[in-house]
């Protein structure tokens, strides 16, 4: 594990945000290539590599971490260590996710310790924090028919994520799989729903997915850190998995679009008059001293959404063309909704009374429901 401290370093030194992760793939490739038996870029300049364990007759794994950081990393900053926790004197420290990337190349390292017989497939994405948009590059081919993917982007050191307000990320037999391998380390990890990762992808496509805590804190933020010990814990557990998984991979089923843990849904949802959800948001506040603040703004050309709670903050980057994407489907909506009075058996009514807009909306999309 000394090996994984001293990776973990050097990665935090690297200054790559969303577009730059070339500085992390000069570091990162010549270490695959000692660990695994193909090593390449593909199309879109994501780092992906394939290591045939054992027989290779069992299991096809996806090891998944991403390769850029946010932005506001500055230049003159120093990373130090403090009993086993790793900070920046200033800005942020970047764990999210070179953790990740430092704790699979350890897993990498060790595999052929444990039982595991099959396949392992690396995934080092870019431009995760921008809207995951390096992973969906990937040729979809070569992720499905894999029997798992273990992304570790998450904070925290107990987090199983299996989905997220919108997406179930795998079945409740891989939840429970994962909670079980944990029990098996001494370890209490628990299965529970979280944010946007490569999971997201992964579980599109049909590939049971889990999204694991890396021991990082306060990701975004210039109170962003690490802990050793935790990272460890997490390999731990990842070793033990795969140790464990072809005994099991057979009953874990299609992806759903909810578990155990996580309400999916199918499509979008919209609500007119959210006054009748208010208690059901102000439960999300309980226990808090003040309400929090969501701005926006435009960072390298993408959009992004804060939520800042207290000291807790939270952001989401979305691409332009996703967030034009949603804007499209709200105006959509709203407008739809407000002729509701107006709208009889497809068709436009006799009298005036519509806007330009809303007339394009009805000849398009007809009745509400019907888009």
């Amino acid at each position: 594990m000394k090996k994984m401290k001293k990776q973990l370093v050097k990665l935090l030194n690297i200054q790559a945000p969303s577009g730059e992760e070339h500085k992390v793939v000069k570091y990162v490739k010549p270490i695959l290539q000692s660990l695994c038996d193909k090593v390449w870029l593909d199309d879109y300049k994501n780092l992906l590599a394939e290591k045939k364990v054992g027989s290779g007759k069992g299991a096809t794994i996806i090891l998944s971490a991403h390769m850029d950081s946010v932005s506001n990393i500055i230049k003159d900053r120093v990373v130090y260590e403090s009993n086993g926790t790793f900070y920046s004197t200033k800005g942020i420290l970047g764990a999210d996710d070179r953790a990740g990337i430092a704790i699979l190349l350890a897993v990498l390292r060790n595999v052929e310790k444990t039982a595991f017989e099959g396949t392992i497939k690396v995934a080092f994405s870019r431009e995760e924090e921008i809207g995951c948009v390096g992973s969906q590059k990937i040729d979809p081919e070569w992720i499905k028919g894999s029997d798992l993917a273990i992304v570790v982007d998450r904070r925290g050191n107990n987090d199983i994520v299996v989905g997220n307000y919108s997406q179930a990320f795998c079945s409740n037999e891989v939840g429970k799989f994962f909670e079980d391998c944990s029990a098996l380390q001494d370890m209490n990890w628990q299965a529970t729903e979280g944010g946007i990762s490569d999971a997201c992808t992964f579980a599109e496509l049909n590939v049971n997915a889990v999204n694991l805590s890396a021991g990082y804190q306060n990701e975004h933020t210039e109170k962003e850190y690490v802990v050793y010990k935790d990272m460890q814990k997490t390999v731990k557990l990842i070793l033990q998995v795969l140790a464990s998984v072809n005994d099991f991979a057979g009953g874990f089923g299609d992806v759903p679009l909810s578990n155990n843990w996580v309400e999916g849904y199918d499509g979008m949802v919209y609500y007119n008059d959210w006054s009748d959800y208010a208690d059901d948001y102000e439960d999300l506040w309980e226990g808090r001293d003040q309400y929090g603040t969501v701005s926006s703004s435009i960072v390298d050309g993408n959009v992004c959404i804060t939520q800042r709670v207290g000291e807790a903050l939270d952001e989401v980057y979305i691409s332009k063309t996703t967030f034009e994407k949603i804007i499209r489907a709200y105006e959509r909506n709203k407008v739809a909704n407000s002729y509701t009075s107006y709208l009889t058996d497809n068709t436009l009514p006799s009298a005036g009374g519509l806007s330009e807009a809303e007339k394009v909306v009805i000849e398009k999309h007809g009745k509400i429901g019907t888009f």
